[in-house]
């Protein structure tokens, strides 16, 4: 988008006192800076946006560059975040560290390819159990990109209404154009499942259908990144409209005693075998890992202990496994 006209949304989104559309409008901004290498000015202005108040409620926007909403609900669409993680905040297998590093390079260097006729990856899909670092490597991304993130709402873009959900899905791809982004569908499933599944219904069917022939024909500026915990429900056509699929699987053992150390090295720990509570959760996602770490630090911190012992740690791995054991039946018996 021209200069000229982001500056005129970010002055008429301020006139009109809309704090997401301003903070949405600034992150493309902010973006457009990074695409020209302007990158210590891209940091100073997302530092500047960061730092400022957080928004108000949301105040109902005329304009149409506004954010997306829903008819029926009335409902933003997508939110627009700044993710500041880094790779540093996640224990990730070296070949899919590496696979998304080469996603970054290619997207950021996207023009240099096109000069060779080239074209880099824009499309990409996470897929593996949940609590395995897949929305939280999007927002990786997003940050080593420089770009805003543009977190779509399938609990407002899934309407009851027939025919609505294909029209919220292409507000979303037609807003997703105004600007360079980093496009999540999380928990993809909810629109992609498989067409030829006797259980769904006609309307689902269309919505696919619909998905596909926006994906086919996006050609903006920015990175689609998808990711679900249920591949094996997703419609086989849309497996080949990504460039490039990466499983995030469980952690291994040395992994989890890897993210034990990351998560528990700003507390005081006693003597505690990593190696021996990693055995004990063989199995357990990144998620589960970090729980069991965070519940035992705040049991010190509510008794005021000082320093994190092997026996309070035990303690709250013992809990994460009755809550897994319980989430587990509960899920057998919906058939989940």
């Amino acid at each position: 988008m021209a200069r000229g006209e982001l500056l005129r949304k970010l002055f008429l989104s301020h006139e009109r006192g809309s704090e997401d559309e301003f903070r949405a409008t600034a992150m493309e901004i902010i973006a457009e800076e990074q695409i020209k290498n302007n990158r210590q000015l891209a940091r100073d202005l997302l530092r500047t946006l960061e730092a400022s108040p957080q928004p108000r409620a949301a105040t109902p926007i005329r304009s149409g560059n506004a954010l997306p909403k829903d008819r029926e609900k009335d409902a933003l669409l997508v939110d627009v975040q700044s993710p500041s993680v880094t790779f540093d905040d996640i224990v990730l297998r070296q070949e899919n560290k590496e696979s998304i590093q080469r996603v970054i390079a290619e997207f950021a260097n996207g023009e240099l390819l096109r000069t060779h006729g080239l074209t880099p990856k824009n499309k990409i899909l996470f897929v593996g159990p949940p609590g395995c670092g897949k929305t939280l490597c999007a927002k990786i991304v997003a940050h080593e990109l420089g770009l805003p993130l543009l977190y779509t709402r399938f609990d407002t873009i899934v309407s009851s209404y027939l025919g609505e959900t294909a029209t919220n899905l292409r507000k979303v791809f037609d807003y997703a154009t105004s600007g360079h982004w980093v496009v999540l569908f999380d928990e993809f499933d909810a629109i992609g499942k498989r067409r030829d599944d006797e259980n769904e219904h006609g309307e689902l069917k269309r919505v696919v259908n619909s998905f596909l022939q926006l994906l086919d024909a996006f050609s903006a500026p920015s990175l689609i990144v998808a990711a679900t915990n249920h591949e094996r429900l997703l419609d086989p056509a849309l497996w080949r409209r990504f460039d490039e699929i990466i499983c995030f699987p469980r952690p291994s053992l040395p992994e989890i005693s890897k993210l034990i150390g990351a998560r528990l090295q700003n507390f005081p720990t006693a003597s505690i075998d990593y190696k021996s509570v990693a055995n004990r959760m063989k199995g357990f996602s990144h998620a589960d890992v970090e729980r069991v770490c965070f519940d035992a630090v705040k049991t010190c911190i509510i008794q005021n202990r000082d320093r994190l012992d092997a026996r309070t740690l035990q303690f709250a791995l013992k809990q994460q496994k009755e809550r897994l054991h319980l989430y587990r039946n509960t899920s057998k018996n919906k058939g989940i």
